[in-house]
């Protein structure tokens, strides 16, 4: 998954600047959260179902990354898995046991627009793999019911 933080604002440049960048804060830290909890947080999200139809629709979504436009290389089985396993972190983080495809269609540009290698010539001309992910996501129907 690839996210940004964007750049810090003035005043907390400055803090930085005037600290040298040094990092001795936070060694004064203390832990809020122990490594048990982590490793249990990190079992609920195994437990989360995620429905035949909701997997086919991750499953649609990388495969249409392999042929769309202005794409040289799609994405992997590894994306479709981060997608997989994003939702399910994402649904328990929300207080579900179950995914639905709207968790999806909020992680794939996270989890897969890096993944893609756009032709040169594309992106010579200002296409964002973002831009292939948007296009990808407003044409690939996510399920609309249970399957069996």
């Amino acid at each position: 998954m690839k996210t940004t933080l964007g750049y810090p604002d003035r005043q907390t440049s400055l803090r930085i600047l005037t600290s040298g960048g040094s990092r001795p804060q936070s060694a004064a830290l203390a832990p809020i959260i122990t490594t048990a909890a982590i490793a249990e947080m990190s079992q609920l999200g195994q437990s989360v179902h995620v429905e035949p139809s909701v997997l086919d629709y991750i499953a649609r979504l990388v495969e249409a990354t392999r042929s769309a436009e202005h794409v040289r290389l799609g994405v992997s089985i590894r994306g479709a898995l981060a997608v997989a396993r994003s939702a399910r972190v994402w649904a328990a983080s929300l207080g579900r046991h179950y995914v639905v495809p709207d968790d999806v269609k909020i992680l794939a540009i996270p989890c897969l627009a890096h993944r893609i290698v756009l032709d040169p010539e594309s992106e010579f001309n200002g296409v964002t793999a973002i831009d292939v992910m948007v296009k990808i996501i407003s044409e690939v129907l996510p399920p609309t019911e249970r399957t069996a």
